[in-house]
């Protein structure tokens, strides 16, 4: 009877006459670690890659290491494959709880970041129209409310979360955007929010008087926030890429409005430490020389400065002087001018040294400015402290918002038509020899009315009135103390031309006018500046297309009832309703102008040409614009590589047109 053995694979042995047939294990079943592992386990006779000896016989004693390193193997591989079967279990399970843990935050931070952008938005106009009370309510809202998205969003969750492909970039700006505001909101905007609470007009500025220690605590609080917001905007600002709309929106938002607090606090550092003196603290008495521009006979920064007083500050106290007329010197006591500027602005009426208003032919304010305060010590023995020039558009701003004003002959001027009264009717219905004295009158009495009317006035009005005055270059300033001229230059009050040194510095081109006439026909002229895409160049700088419309608006009508004095007849004109006007075009500091060229129905008795001026290039040339027709100039403002990508921007001379 044939027997049955088990091989040492537990297989059974094939039936024979009393002898075992051997099949050798396959080669595939055989490593490197079984001999390893055979060897470890002691002697074996015979070959052991079969587990038996080299003969025919059965030899038992070989076969029980073999059959332990096979149970062994197996034993370990089902083990690792439990363990980590088991280990996929419980993070799928922890996955799970963590995931509904993480969504629900996420739901709530949601919820919490909408009423928090609502809170935000609200002390944004709260602070427009004046309201302080609520800012400091909706802000201390907003400190709680930032506190707690920032705990949730900052544990162990939202750190896995922001590894996370794709979305983790998200989940890491909304964490920076939650820690950068609940830190500036205890530490800078509170205190900010208490403080404006003191900045209404009626707290400032009451009798003729500023309120120079509650005007210094503002001042201060926002120069002490300056760290706390800086280092906030440094986080806000690296925020990289996000996937989200929603997310990339209120980075966007986020880096906007951070970027703007920063400017905000960083300006009133500069201005805290020499806001008192600017204001005569400690008994000092401050000169400041006010000078009334009139755009119908156009400057560069904006007018003929046909009438100038005196505002003195002494405590924050304000005293206002009369209004006097032009300053003139005469040729023969003529301040020096260089002789760029005697090329520039000196041709045609060669009274840039010796007559008031024609100071005012160069952009550069502060040397304009500069030359007035040296002829009124002359004039009046009076030294000041800083000059101011101002438009009657921009008083019609400010009337608009104090109230009007009546004139010595009964008639009145307010926020709907002081520019016109005072660059148009008063020269068609007035005899020269009595305008002067109008418009002294007038400029005197809306300095009275705005000064008394502040303390009362609409905050957010206000604010308007003079940031749109400001941009439009319709309120400007120098101061003689260079530490208080940096802060005009930061407010963007100066209307200085660029350092041509400092090539690095955003690029501002300048696009400025001259009556060279003595005409008051600017009235009626329209000018307009555009500026194209820019193109960047293979050595970084960048080109961009520019181009200058000028035109006279005025009618037939008015043409026919154009009075004489109004013409200016006899002064540099071609013809009597000639408005002839000196074109400036200035490239930024290392930048270049090329390309230029003109057409329309007026034409350039004198075509753009180039020159300098103070280290920057110029381009010069002569208009003679008539009654409706029109002058086209067109050229390429190329950026110093330094610059970088800074956008060009364009600084021009305000015009009449806004409020004609």
């Amino acid at each position: 009877m044939a027997k049955h053995f088990k091989t040492p694979e537990g297989d059974a042995g094939r039936e024979s006459t009393g002898r075992l047939e051997l099949q050798p294990a396959p080669a595939h079943r055989r490593s490197w670690d079984d001999e390893a592992d055979v060897a470890a386990s002691g002697p074996v006779a015979g070959d052991n890659r079969y587990g038996f000896d080299g003969g025919y016989g059965y030899d038992p004693q070989p076969q029980e290491p073999v059959r332990r390193v096979k149970k062994r193997r197996r034993h370990r591989g089902r083990t690792v494959g439990i363990v980590v079967g088991v280990l996929v279990v419980v993070l799928l399970a922890v996955g799970g709880v963590c995931g509904f843990t993480l969504y629900n935050q996420a739901k709530s931070v949601k919820d919490q970041a909408k009423t928090a952008m609502s809170l935000a938005s609200s002390a944004v106009d709260s602070v427009k129209e004046g309201d302080f009370a609520s800012v400091s309510s909706d802000l201390r809202e907003l400190d709680a409310l930032c506190d707690n998205i920032n705990d949730q969003i900052s544990g162990p969750l939202w750190t896995v979360a922001s590894f996370v492909p794709v979305y983790g970039g998200d989940v890491s700006a909304a964490r920076t955007l939650a820690g950068a505001l609940s830190d500036v909101s205890e530490s800078a905007l509170l205190p900010l929010a208490d403080a404006l609470q003191n900045v209404t007009p009626g707290k400032l500025l009451s009798d003729g008087t500023v309120n120079v220690s509650a005007l210094q605590a503002v001042a201060d609080t926002f120069s002490e926030a300056a760290p706390a917001v800086q280092a906030a905007n440094q986080k806000v600002q690296t925020i990289g890429p996000t996937s989200m709309s929603e997310v990339s929106d209120l980075v966007s938002k986020a880096k906007g409005g951070f970027s703007a607090l920063a400017g905000a606090v960083d300006t009133a550092k500069g201005v805290a430490p020499v806001l008192p003196q600017m204001l005569g603290a400690e008994g000092q008495t401050r000169n400041y020389l006010v000078v009334a521009e009139n755009n119908v006979e156009i400057r560069a920064n904006g007018g003929y400065g046909g009438s100038q007083g005196v505002i003195s500050v002494t405590d924050g106290k304000l005293e206002i002087g009369d209004f006097q007329p032009k300053m003139s010197l005469g040729i023969e006591n003529a301040l020096p001018v260089t002789e760029e500027e005697e090329v520039l602005f000196n041709q045609a009426t060669h009274e840039m040294g010796s007559d008031s208003g024609d100071t005012l032919f160069t952009p550069d304010f502060p040397r304009a400015a500069g030359l007035l305060s040296q002829m009124w010590e002359i004039k009046y023995g009076q030294h000041l402290d800083g000059v101011v020039a101002l438009d009657p558009v921009f008083l019609q701003y400010l009337l608009g918002v104090v109230g009007g004003v009546k004139l010595p002959d009964g008639s009145s001027i307010d926020g709907t038509n002081a520019a016109r009264v005072l660059m148009h009717d008063v020269y068609w219905n007035y005899d020269p020899s009595t305008q002067d004295a109008i418009f002294a009158a007038a400029a005197g009495a809306a300095f009275d009315k705005v000064l008394g009317g502040l303390g009362s006035a609409d905050l957010a009005q206000l604010s308007a009135a003079v940031q749109r005055g400001c941009e439009e270059g319709r309120f400007i300033a120098w101061m003689e103390n260079p530490d208080e001229e940096n802060v005009i230059k930061e407010l963007g009050l100066a209307a200085a031309l660029p350092d041509a040194s400092d090539t690095s510095a955003a690029p501002v081109a300048g696009v400025f006018v001259n009556n060279i006439r003595g005409s008051k026909l600017d009235w009626f002229l329209n000018k307009d500046v555009t500026v194209g895409t820019g193109k960047r160049n293979s050595d970084g700088s960048w080109s961009y297309p520019v181009t200058v419309t000028l035109s006279s608006v005025m009618s037939e009508e008015e043409e026919e009832s154009l009075p004489l004095y109004v013409a200016g007849v006899g002064r540099q004109a071609s013809d009597w309703n000639d408005e002839r006007l000196t074109v400036l075009l200035y490239a930024p500091a290392g930048g270049t102008i090329s390309d230029v060229s003109t057409s329309g129905s007026a034409a350039f008795s004198t075509a753009p040409e180039e020159h300098a001026h103070n280290g920057l290039q110029v381009f010069y040339g002569v208009l003679e614009l008539l009654p409706r027709t029109d002058a086209t100039v067109t050229y390429t403002v190329t950026t110093a590589a330094a610059a970088g990508d800074q956008p060009l921007t364009v600084r021009t001379t305000p015009t009449c047109q806004a409020a004609r």
